[in-house]
């Protein structure tokens, strides 16, 4: 089981990675001219992370297990919070 700072660290480098291709996939094909090629780039920095994340990582399914359900806190944390934001600023 990893744990403490060593799990942080691994959480940082997949979730950048996740969200640097991500970003960078829709980037690249919605966005045109310069926009694409930052896309591109920006995917290709994803796909860097990841592979570092591959490769330094000891039991990597268990820090995506992880990823993925702190990912998804922090989904619903900010859905809520702008739902609740948006909320009290249609009420006045």
């Amino acid at each position: 089981m990893v744990g403490g700072v060593e799990l942080m660290g691994y959480v940082f480098l997949l979730s950048l990675g996740l969200c640097s291709l991500g970003i960078g996939v829709v980037t690249a094909k919605y966005g045109t001219g310069v926009s694409r090629t930052i896309g591109m780039i920006t995917a290709g920095v994803g796909v860097v992370f990841i592979l570092i994340f591959a490769a330094v990582t000891s039991d990597p399914m268990d820090v995506l297990k992880f990823t993925i359900v702190s990912g998804a806190g922090a989904a619903i944390g900010s859905v809520l919070g702008l739902g609740l934001f948006l909320g009290s600023i249609m009420k006045s």
